[in-house]
Order: structure tokens, then C-alpha cells, then sequence
């Protein structure tokens, strides 16, 4: 049997670093409608992964959008 693998001691007070975003909070960030930025990755403009029912926006797609736009 294997030994419980612990955390150290010194992750608790790391920061959080977020990969992705849902397609609301990516929404809201933007100031554009849940709508607005579905179509846009229905139709190919915004990048998106799939897990399980959730649709999540890659942190460098985010960074994408905010310097290029859709």
C-alpha cells in the first residue's frame, strides 16, 4: 500500500494561477453577453476546451482576445 502523499507546507499560502476561465466569467470579464461570446467560439473566433459540460477559455486565449479582440 502507498504512503498518502502530503502537501507541503509552504503550497497553502501560494497563489492560485488559473489556466482557464468559464465562457461567464470570460464573458463578464469582456463585458459582453454569455450570447455573444458562445457565438464566438461556435463560429471558430475564440478557442475553447470542452470538460465534460463545461466550456472553459485557455488563460493564453483570454490574453489573446484582449490584445487582438474577436
Amino acid at each position: 500500500m502507498s504512503k498518502p502523499i502530503q502537501a507541503d507546507a509552504n503550497q497553502k499560502d501560494a497563489p492560485v494561477v488559473r489556466r482557464a476561465e468559464t465562457m461567464r466569467e470570460f464573458a463578464k470579464s469582456l463585458g459582453v453577453s454569455y450570447d455573444t461570446a458562445w457565438r464566438a467560439s461556435s463560429d471558430g473566433r475564440l478557442r475553447t476546451i470542452r470538460f465534460g459540460k463545461r466550456l472553459l477559455v485557455p488563460a493564453a486565449e483570454v490574453e489573446r482576445v484582449l490584445s487582438e479582440g474577436l
